[in-house]
This record gives structure tokens, sequence and C-alpha cells, in this order.
């Protein structure tokens, strides 16, 4: 991989020094374009009626807004149909660096419409600027595993930085593209490499909303978190259009346990998306995972209620994973509530995935562990799923929905051990349990860490903990949500937990 990693940024770096810098592009267009999705400089060759559409798309890409970025570039394309760039553009809309989807085959077709080879391509781009651009892009969609080309394309967008450090969107894809080399799996060291270039953009220009995304991101666990509540503050007010811009600051307030705040972000993500015609159901979850911190039960349930509504007027894939998940938290946070149907089985016909449904299953499970038949007929279906995937994993796909990864057949096994582990309890067997529990919590602590709510729902230490006080064993519960909290910061029912130990006994 090394060796292929050093022939490409030979490669772009040769291409670009053909051109001592961007500033002399031909026919470029400086023009500061600012809106509601932040603001950015990006010299180009296009024609200047393709201007507007190409830094719209630019900007939109920068928050994660694929489908409207690639209308964007496609409507500069119209308006130039030689712009290189506008076709770039379009191509990295395939690309979902940090959610485990990839548009191979789209993202070719995208670019076969500027040419049908690279070298044909790289002769419609008459800056060596937008030739690198072009390099990067085609080692991303070009020969090879994933992971090869990821590392390709982080290589050659590296090149592109070196070359025009004033080129602040070139730095900012790079941070970014670091943090895409491990896939959707979080690597401290490349998280901090990327928050490194990051930072010096955000030395720059403070509003830059690429520099802004991409530091939340990097900073998005509980022990860097502190690092990103600058970005957080900034980011949904210097892209306000954007939902995704709207959503991203509660990565880190959930980091830090700031509910109000977190409340606020995502309220307002989802008000965006709905008046732009978007469903936003993962601001939605997050937003009732926020609710259910401060036990606002009636919001929480109303935004369970609304996505059940969607299935039932109109059932897809997206919205019925979403549902089980959502009833899943509910049932986890409300201490099993059967409100607002929590119980009722989801269809999850036709979705590959399986890490929504298994959540489910483990929610519904161990909230009705001491009553037996439900938690068994919980952990039967779990371990079914369980076994029709592991025959099945994939790749990445355009769609996470579509996705079977190790990873989250390994997260399933783990929930499917504690879910058994907790009966055993229940059924008498309380040493064995709880020994079966802290076995996979030990498998746990190994997985890398996943921001954002608990991957499993209910935290794995926060539940021995409630066994552990159920049965008395006070020191080591109160170790266990001591334990949640320094991954969950200010997470409710571990604070309920430590506040039941300072009861009277």
């Amino acid at each position: 991989m090394k060796a292929s990693i050093a022939v490409t940024a030979l490669l772009v770096w040769s291409v670009l020094c053909a051109d001592p810098t961007y500033a002399h592009d031909p026919a470029q267009h400086a023009d500061l374009v600012s809106g509601e999705l932040g603001t950015t400089h990006f010299p180009n060759s296009g024609a200047p009626g393709a201007q507007q559409d190409f830094v719209r798309g630019l900007l939109l890409l920068h928050s994660f807004e694929y489908a409207a970025a690639r209308r964007s570039f496609q409507a500069a394309e119209r308006d130039d149909p030689g712009f290189a760039m506008a076709y770039w553009g379009e191509a990295l809309t395939y690309n979902h660096t940090l959610w485990g989807e990839q548009d191979l085959e789209a993202a070719r077709a995208a670019l076969a419409k500027l040419g049908a080879t690279p070298e044909e391509r790289a002769a419609k781009a008459p800056s060596a600027r937008e030739r690198g651009y072009l390099v990067s892009v085609e080692q991303l969609y070009g020969e090879g595993g994933k992971e090869q080309r990821d590392a390709n394309f982080s290589a050659a967008l590296g090149a592109v930085a070196r070359a025009y450090p004033d080129d602040l969107d070139a730095r900012s894809f790079y941070a970014l593209s670091i943090m895409g080399l491990t896939g959707r799996s979080r690597n401290l060291a490349n998280y901090m490499r990327a928050a490194a270039e990051a930072e010096a953009v955000y030395e720059i220009d403070r509003l830059h909303p690429g520099a802004l995304h991409y530091l939340i991101h990097a900073y998005d666990d509980p022990i860097h978190a502190p690092l990103g509540l600058r970005a957080a503050r900034r980011y949904g007010k210097v892209a306000p259009a954007a939902s995704h811009a709207q959503h991203m600051p509660s990565h880190i307030f959930f980091a830090l346990g700031l509910w109000d705040d977190a409340i606020e972000a995502n309220a307002a993500s989802l008000e965006t998306a709905r008046a732009q015609g978007e469903a936003a159901y993962h601001s939605l979850l997050w937003l009732e995972y926020a609710y259910l911190q401060e036990d606002k039960r009636r919001e929480a349930e109303q935004l369970v209620q609304s996505v059940a509504h969607d299935v039932a007027v109109g059932p897809n894939k997206e919205n019925r994973a979403r549902l089980a998940h959502a009833r899943a938290t509910w049932l986890v946070e409300t201490r099993g509530s059967a409100s607002p149907d929590a119980r009722l089985p989801v269809d999850s016909g036709g979705i590959a995935n399986i890490n929504y449904f298994a959540v489910y299953d483990f929610a519904r499970g161990i909230t009705a562990a001491d009553k037996g038949g439900e938690a068994r007929a919980a952990l039967k279906q779990l371990r079914e799923r369980i076994e029709n995937a592991r025959s099945r994993v994939t790749g990445v796909t355009s769609s996470w929905l579509d996705n079977i990864t190790v990873q989250e057949i390994e997260e399933a096994t783990l929930m499917a051990n504690v879910l058994a582990g907790t009966m055993q309890y229940y059924e008498g067997d309380k040493s064995a349990g709880i020994a079966q529990i802290r076995a996979a919590i030990g498998s746990a602590d190994r997985m890398t860490f996943e921001y954002g709510p608990p991957w499993s729902v209910k935290p794995f230490d926060e539940l021995l903990g409630e066994l552990l006080l159920a049965d008395g064993r006070r020191a080591e519960a109160a170790a266990a949500f001591q334990k949640t909290l320094a991954v969950y910061p200010n997470r409710r029912l571990a604070r309920e937990g430590l506040a039941a130990l300072q009861a009277p006994h």
C-alpha cells in the first residue's frame, strides 16, 4: 500500500508543479460567494454563468448535503459542459466518507460525462491545480479495493493542499480524507492528524464551513469534545440552510452532556430539513434521545409516533429501520414503558443491515428480562439475525441500509450475550449472568469508540450497574455507573443509578 500511495503522491505533485501558482489559473472567477451555506473562495476556470451553482454545490458538499450538492454541480455542468471541476464535484457527492457509503458505479458515470478516460478528462482541466483535483478523484474511483483507493485519494489531496496552501477547500477536504482512511471506524491518531489540518484552516478563516464541520468530527469524543466547542458554537450559524450543519454541533453537545444545546441543535436541524421536504430521521433520533435525557417523554413520544405514522402511510427501508431504533431508545430510556406501541414488531424485510433491528431486539429483551417469555423470543430473533448476516457480509455500498459489516455483527453478538446474561440473572443464576455481561463488556471495551447515543442503546456498564445495585453490590455498581458516565457524560439513567446509591438502605 505504501508504495502505491507514494506513486500517487508523486504523480499528483508532478501535475501540480507544471503550474507554479493557482492564482494564475486561466479564466479564473475569484468572486467571493456568500449565503446561508457559508462562504468560500475557490478560483476556477468555469464559465461565469456556472459559478453560482458550482460554489453552492461546493458549500453543500462541505455540509454533507450530498443530494442537493449533486443537483448544483449538475446545473453547473449544464451551464458549462466543459467545466471539469463541476464533474469533479458531482463525482464526490457519491462518496460519503464517514457514513460508510459509496456509489462507485454512479461516480464513474459522472466522470465519464467529462471524458472516457482519465487522460481525456485531465486534458479538459486548463490548470495544474484543477488537474490535481481530478487526479485525486480518479484515485478515489480507480482500480483496487476501497481501502487502497481511500488512501490514494487522501495522498493526492494532500499533494494539492501542500502545493496550494491558500486553497482552504483543498486543505479542508484533505482533513476529511484523513478521517476516512479507516472508513467508519474512529482511528484516534488519524482523527488528530485531521484536526491539525482543519485547525490550520480555522486559523486562517474561522467561518469556513468545511473546517468547522471537520473539526467537530475530529473532536467527537468525550475527551476531545471541549476542543470542538468553538466549532460547534459557530457551524450552525455559518450554514443555517444546511440541516446537517444544524445537527452537527450536537455531536459535541452529546459528548459533553449538554442536553439543552443538543435539543436546540437537532430541533433546528429537523425544522430546516422538513421545510426542504426531507425526513431528517438521523436528527430526529438524536433529538428523541436528548429529550429523554431530560425525561421529556411527551416530546419524545411525538417524535416516535411521527416515524410510526410515516411507516404506516408510506413504508420504506429507511423509515422502518429508524422506527425500530426510535422504539428501542424509548424502551430503554423509559425503563420499558409500553407507550408508544414500543413493543410492536417492525418489518425488516428487504433490509440487509441488521444494526437497528438488532438494537430493537436487545431493547425489547432487556426491558422484559424479568418476565421470561418476551425476552426469550427477542433473544431468539436476535440470534437468527446474526446467523443470517454472517454469510452475507458486504463491502461498502451506496446505502448503509444495504451494508452488512463485520463490526455490526460483532456488536449484535455482544448484545445477544448481554441479553442472555441478563436473563440468567433474573432466572436466579446471578453470578453466571453477571459474569457473562462482564465478559461482553471486556470485548466491547476493545472496540473502536462510536460517537453519539450509545450504539447498543443501553450501555452495557449501566445495565451491569443496575443489576449489581439490585444485588446489593453497591461499590461495584457505583464503579459501573461512573464508567458509563465517563463515556456518556450526564446520561440520566446512570446518574439515577448513582443517586440511588446515595439513598438510605
